[in-house]
């Protein structure tokens, strides 16, 4: 019996809830997105969810916007500011990306081409370097390069975590060390006094702030999708080299940075943001649709061959070359290279729990999160929310 348009939107939504409710009761331990996505895998592959179910709920015909108004929420997310004033953690997260991509291409003779480029973007990012990738292969019918990239995506988190939390343990004792050991030698000293001296300037009034009121759901929605539309005519100019994509990305940066917009303008004025990225993943999932049982030992197989690549690169990077110097210890460029396969907000979560298991003052607390939860936001932010969609654009086209 074929579902109803009703029928088929309950069924989406229902493997949704499911992977929300296990990511919340394991304390994001296990990703609501690998629950999710393998739940759509094996629905497909069982026959209980038909391939067309995006189709009959009606999100396929909307779900290509998603990705768009999400690159111009993440655009206006970056604080130009900030990273220049966290350059190190920065250019680190770069190296960590770099080792990814030459990880990946070194197994091309392995897992061949279009799966190495298929998988690079994803390892350095999440839904919108997974969406562009996808996108491209069913478009040239590499139907196995898109579940792969869907796969990865669904997975990458795991091998992402472990390292990130094991690096940033070892920061956390040496830094909580050097606070104690500095405390037994001067009964006065204060880090909070330390920072103090770092902190200072002028506070810019921006457009934004003084006509905060209008900032409503609709007008913040207006907004978005008029830079989208400016995006598309840019994108169709520079014939999908620059592509609308990279433009949606660049007006965000340039709105929030300009002070026209307020940060996060679709997530916290719209809020709309978990509404758009639902329609991102909506986009992706119709790839799991088309794997058959024969595909899982080739894609199983590229999975592995990936990621142990992708450690072993950046293992190599941060340990047997002075890149690790960048930020001054080798466990912390570790966790910040692993940053690009976890994202936010699974990089703050892995630094608080970081910081609970090792400090027990609040002055210690506070210097474990500015050291690591800073360094793991603005590295996830950086290879994710930024550098993966372009780095996806253009593999996209080696395709």
């Amino acid at each position: 019996m074929e579902m109803s348009t009703y029928q088929a939107v309950f069924a989406v939504l229902l493997i949704f809830f499911v992977g929300d409710f296990v990511g919340a009761i394991t304390k994001a331990k296990i990703s609501s997105m690998f629950v999710i996505m393998m739940g759509f895998l094996v629905l497909f592959l069982t026959g209980i969810y038909p391939a067309n179910i995006m189709e009959v709920s009606g999100f396929a015909g909307v779900a290509s916007l998603g990705q768009y108004f999400l690159l111009f929420n993440m655009g206006t997310s970056v604080d130009i500011a900030t990273l220049k004033k966290e350059w190190r953690t920065v250019l680190c997260a770069v190296v960590g990306m770099a080792a990814a991509i030459l990880g990946c291409a070194v197994v091309i003779p392995l897992i061949g081409k279009d799966f190495a480029l298929a998988a690079a973007p994803v390892v350095n990012g999440g839904i919108v370097a997974t969406t562009t990738m996808v996108d491209a292969c069913s478009k040239l019918g590499l139907d196995t390069a898109a579940a792969l990239a869907t796969f990865i995506y669904a997975v990458q988190k795991f091998v992402g975590t472990l390292p990130a939390s094991n690096c940033g343990l070892g920061v956390a004792n040496a830094l909580v060390a050097d606070l104690r050991a500095k405390h037994a030698a001067d009964p006065n000293y204060s880090w909070y006094a330390e920072q103090a001296a770092s902190v200072g300037g002028e506070k810019k009034s921006y457009f934004w702030e003084k006509y905060k009121k209008y900032y409503t759901t609709f007008i913040c929605l207006a907004i978005a999708a008029l830079f989208l539309w400016i995006s598309k005519i840019l994108g169709d100019l520079c014939q999908g080299w620059v592509n609308m994509s990279i433009w949606c990305m660049v007006f965000g940066i340039i709105a929030r940075n300009t002070g026209l917009v307020p940060s996060n303008l679709l997530r916290d004025y719209a809020k709309a943001n978990g509404f758009f990225s639902f329609l991102s993943l909506c986009t992706i999932i119709p790839s799991l649709a088309k794997v058959d049982l024969s595909m899982l030992p080739t894609i199983g197989f590229a999975t592995v061959v990936i990621f142990v690549a992708v450690l072993v690169f950046t293992f190599i990077v941060f340990y047997l070359t002075p890149a690790w110097k960048i930020v001054g210890s080798k466990n912390l460029s570790i966790g910040i290279a692993m940053c690009q396969m976890i994202g936010y907000p699974g990089t703050e979560l892995i630094a608080t729990e970081i910081t609970n298991a090792v400090a027990q003052t609040p002055e210690e607390r506070d210097a474990v999160s500015a050291k690591i939860q800073t360094a793991y936001v603005i590295s996830g932010f950086t290879s994710v929310t930024i550098l993966s969609v372009f780095i996806a654009s253009v593999l996209a086209n080696m395709l």
